[in-house]
């Protein structure tokens, strides 16, 4: 163990010596894992019978909606892990720390809000918060931004995986941001650190922390938290959060932007997480609201331009409302979009006016949720339409047990002389009454396994 380590917390937090000792030796303690039930996509009490068939039982926590995985005592190791089940992969569910699933949490004031916001998730992979976001402000559009572009594919893969529709993904940096002055409605600004909580790894971790790289790190984080508060909106919220417990990367940052700018904001929130308190990660969340603008002068700047965004012609119109009226799908409740020339894109109409805000502001590296291909004057579905838009008038199959579906989330092509309306050449998937996906049937009367490889079970 670090000494320096040790001494830092015993003189900033821990004076009494039992109390220190209880906070190290959490260290060492394997934390129970937790999930997050997406209360938008399930029934809370029916995902616990359905988990609970598969031998894990779901304990409370503080979040209605966050809950301790455990093992049944009749637990079989050959039975699926969860992250492998039909209901993760279902969107059902996301595997989140406690302490991680907290930063929205607070944000939303621990409600679902149904307003129609504009918000900025600035450091946004692996996409744990940013599908939180999605739930708690389902019709809000949400800029997803990530600085390393080699932790978007990961990022986009959670996004596509929980079936969020408004969002828009982008690569800046904080100078970037700093100059979009006053364009966000709420901010969650869960900062780079110094990876303390790496400790509960491996206590080895902790013996290379020093207090020149915590100081570092907490420049850049002023930096960040000093460019993201010129970009909320007067009136509006921010919520900053690490996971680390010194208060040079906490407190300070806080202090450091209220020194700068005084009278700027007013601290609605703050709590620290403790490992032999609150049985999770250690964590740090601080809510301020921006009452006052801050001195930061920019230049005007030019509109930007996404050419790459294109509204459907006459001719898609045409083409997408058949295929929609023929799937007896409603085209009313939707925005479409074409971009990149043929991928249409869909999402949320409650959330246009906050698009429409940040259209011309940002360049995309990808946006909303594909539901296919316009191509040779046709539509081409791909797996989200069947997934996420129930469809009454396409040939249904219901797969008739476990084994079966466990073969089909392998991607085996598993049944033929299947019968079917001969005028579509699409069946869609079901389980125990959930929608999953769909399989084609090409000219040859072969069948085609749709089901995404990167989700496909090993």
């Amino acid at each position: 163990m670090n000494l320096k380590f040790v001494e830092y917390f015993r003189d900033n937090f821990f004076k009494e010596k039992e109390e220190l000792d209880k906070f190290i030796n959490s260290l060492t303690k394997r934390l129970t894992k937790t999930l997050r039930i997406n209360t938008s996509k399930v029934n809370i009490i029916d995902l616990k019978k359905r988990l609970h068939t598969l031998w894990y039982i779901l304990n409370p926590t503080f979040q209605d909606n966050v809950f301790y995985v455990e093992k049944s005592d009749n637990f079989d190791w050959l039975e699926r892990r969860l992250g492998f089940s039909l209901e993760h992969l279902l969107w059902y569910f996301y595997i989140q720390e406690l302490w991680a699933s907290s930063s929205v949490y607070y944000l939303s004031n621990w409600k679902i809000d149904k307003n129609n916001y504009l918000i900025l998730d600035m450091a946004s992979s692996p996409g744990g918060k940013t599908t939180q976001l999605a739930e708690y402000y389902p019709n809000s559009f949400i800029v997803a931004n990530e600085f390393d572009r080699n932790r978007t594919p990961q990022l986009i893969a959670n996004i596509e995986r929980m079936g969020i529709e408004n969002y828009w993904i982008t690569n800046y940096n904080w100078q970037f941001i700093w100059r979009q002055t006053e364009l966000f409605d709420k901010i969650l600004l869960d900062a780079p650190c110094s990876w303390e909580w790496t400790g509960f790894k491996s206590l080895e971790a902790l013996k290379y922390r020093n207090i020149k790289n915590v100081k570092k790190v907490s420049e850049l984080q002023k930096k960040l938290i000093e460019a993201w508060f010129n970009s909320l909106k007067i009136g509006w919220e921010m919520l900053y959060s690490t996971c680390t417990m010194n208060k040079l990367e906490n407190e300070w940052v806080i202090e450091y932007l209220s020194a700068k700018h005084p009278w700027s904001f007013e601290i609605e929130f703050e709590k620290r997480f403790w490992p032999h308190i609150d049985e999770t990660w250690w964590f740090y969340v601080c809510k301020i609201k921006k009452i006052k603008s801050i001195d930061y002068k920019t230049s005007e700047k030019p509109d930007l331009y996404n050419e790459k965004i294109i509204r459907l012609s006459k001719k898609d119109e045409e083409i997408i409302n058949s295929y929609f009226h023929n799937i007896w799908l409603k085209r009313e409740n939707y925005c479409l979009l074409k971009y990149w020339d043929k991928i249409l894109s869909i999402w949320n109409k409650k959330s246009s006016v906050p698009y429409q805000n940040i259209s011309n502001k940002l360049y995309f590296l990808k946006l909303w949720k594909e539901i296919g291909n316009i191509i040779n004057s046709s539509f081409q579905p791909n797996f989200v339409l069947w997934r996420d838009y129930w469809t009454l008038k396409t040939s249904q199959y219901s797969i008739k047990n476990e084994q079966e579906l466990d073969n089909y989330l392998r991607g085996f092509e598993i049944w033929k002389n299947l019968k079917w309306d001969k005028s579509s050449n699409i069946i869609q998937i079901s389980f125990k009454e959930t929608n999953i996906w769909l399989w084609e049937i090409n000219e040859q009367w072969s069948i085609k396994n749709w089901f995404p490889k990167i989700w496909m079970r090993k």
